[in-house]
C-alpha cells in the first residue's frame, strides 16, 4: 500500500503512477519496432532455455539466463547504468559475504556496460518484451531509480508479491522536481530508501530511510587529495541531459569558455554520456578523458547541478557552481565555503581566480559540506547498504 501521507501530497496523475497498476493510459507502441531479421520474442510452452549468444557479445550473454529459468533469486538487483552496476555490484558482494543469495536483472542493452561489475552473481537477461511475471521468487528488490521504466515495473511486481523493495540514491538529486519539468516522484515507489547522508534525509522527509553513504564517493574521499602538479586546465561539466534545461547548454558552455580563457586557463569540455552532440565551435574543447581521471590533475571544475562537485571535493579540486540559466534546485543554491555560486562570465573568472589561489586549503574547508551530503563511516558504504537490506528482509543481525 502507498503511505496515505504521500498520496495526500501528490495529484491524481502522480497517484496513478505510484499505484501498482501504473498509469491508467494504454501502453504506447514500442519506439523501435522489430525488423524482419529480428522478430520479437514469442511466448513458448517449451522448457526455458539459456539465451543464445549474439555476435556482438557472445561471451557475456552465454552467462545470462531467461526469466523463469531460476526458481529462487534471493535479493534481486537491477542496475540501469554503468555506475549503477559498480554500486550495486559492491552491495551484492557484501550480501553474499554475509550468507545471502543475490541475482541481477539486466536489460539486454546494458550488458556491455554493467556486466564487468557483477562478479560471479547469477544474471537474468531482460530482453525486449520479456515476461517479468515469469521471474522466480525473490526476497527483495533493489535498484537506484524507482521512478521510471524498466525498474518501476519490478517495484510494482514486488508490491503485488508482498516483497520489500529498496532504492539506493544515485547521487545528487532534484528530489522535488523543481527543475526537471516532470512529476517523477523520486524515491517514493520503493518501500525503503538507502540514502547518502543527512541532506538526503532532510530532502526526502519520509519513513524507512537508511543512511549508507555512496561507494564511489567514499572511495574518492579515502584516496585523499591529489598530490600531482596541476595542468592549467579547467573542466566544464556539460551534463544538460534527459530534457532538463537542455536549451541552456550552449550559452552555459560559451560563457564558461569565455571566463576560463579570461582567467588565463585552458577550457576542456567533459560531456555526460547522454549530453547531445556539441556544435562546431565547441568541438575543439571536448575531451574523451573520463572525469575521474581528470579531477586529480585539473585546476578547477565549472559545473551546473551534478554529482561531480562531490567527487571534486574528495580530490581537493575546487568547483564553481555556474548558474546563468537560473536553476532552482536547492543543493547548491545557498552560499557555502565549499563553492561560489555565480551567474555571469565575469563573476566566473573572479571565482576561478579565488578558487585556485585558495586550493591548498580547499579540501579542509569543503569537508563539512561534503560530509553532510555523503556520510563516511568506518564500515564501507556497500556493507552498510547490505546490512540495512538484510535486517529488513531477513531479520535483525542477518
Amino acid at each position: 500500500m502507498i503511505p496515505t501521507e504521500i498520496l495526500r501530497r501528490v495529484g491524481r496523475k502522480a497517484q496513478e503512477i505510484l499505484r501498482p497498476g501504473g498509469p491508467s493510459t494504454p501502453p504506447s507502441k514500442p519506439s523501435n519496432p522489430p525488423t524482419a531479421t529480428a522478430p520479437p520474442a514469442q511466448p513458448s510452452t517449451a522448457s526455458p532455455a539459456r539465451v543464445a549468444a549474439v555476435p556482438d557479445a557472445p561471451s557475456l550473454l552465454d552467462s545470462y539466463t531467461q526469466p523463469g529459468e531460476l526458481g529462487s533469486l534471493g535479493v534481486l538487483l537491477m542496475p540501469l547504468a554503468e555506475y549503477h552496476g559498480r554500486e550495486l555490484g559492491a552491495v551484492a558482494d557484501a550480501l553474499v559475504a554475509s550468507g545471502h543469495r543475490c541475482t541481477f536483472l539486466v536489460e539486454d542493452t546494458l550488458v556491455d556496460a554493467v556486466d564487468k561489475h557483477l562478479g560471479g552473481h547469477p544474471r537474468i537477461l531482460a530482453a525486449r518484451n520479456y515476461d517479468r511475471f515469469a521471474l522466480g521468487h525473490f526476497d527483495a528488490f533493489v535498484a537506484m531509480n524507482d521512478w521510471g521504466e524498466p525498474s518501476r515495473a519490478i517495484y510494482h511486481l514486488a508490491r503485488v508479491r508482498g516483497v520489500p523493495s529498496f532504492a539506493k540514491v544515485e547521487g545528487v538529486q532534484d528530489f522535488t522536481d523543481v527543475d526537471t519539468g516532470r512529476i517523477r516522484l523520486p524515491y517514493m515507489a520503493a518501500d525503503h530508501v538507502l540514502v547518502q547522508g543527512s541532506n538526503d534525509i532532510a530532502a526526502l522527509d519520509r519513513k524507512h530511510l537508511h543512511v549508507v553513504g555512496n561507494s564511489n564517493l567514499e572511495t574518492a574521499w579515502n584516496e585523499g587529495p591529489a598530490s600531482v602538479d596541476r595542468n592549467g586546465e579547467v573542466v566544464i561539466n556539460s551534463n544538460f541531459t534527459y530534457g532538463v534545461l537542455t536549451d541552456a547548454r550552449d550559452d552555459f558552455l560559451g560563457q564558461s569558455i569565455e571566463a576560463i580563457v579570461a582567467a588565463g586557463l585552458e577550457p576542456v569540455i567533459s560531456q555526460h554520456p547522454a549530453d547531445r552532440a556539441l556544435p562546431g565551435e565547441f568541438v575543439q574543447y571536448r575531451t574523451d578523458r573520463s572525469m575521474s581521471s581528470m579531477l586529480p590533475a585539473v585546476e578547477a571544475i565549472v559545473t551546473r547541478f551534478s554529482t561531480v562537485p562531490f567527487e571534486a571535493i574528495a580530490y581537493g579540486t575546487p568547483f564553481v557552481y555556474f548558474n546563468p540559466h537560473k536553476e532552482k534546485v536547492p543543493t547548491f543554491a545557498s552560499p557555502d565555503p565549499a563553492f561560489d555560486h555565480v551567474h555571469s562570465a565575469g563573476e566566473l573568472t573572479k571565482a576561478l581566480h579565488f578558487a585556485i589561489e585558495n586550493r591548498a586549503s580547499y579540501r579542509t574547508v569543503a569537508e563539512p559540506y561534503f560530509r553532510a551530503q555523503i556520510d563516511i563511516a568506518e564500515s564501507p558504504s556497500a556493507v552498510r547498504a547490505a546490512k540495512a537490506i538484510a535486517s529488513v528482509v531477513y531479520g535483525a543481525g542477518a
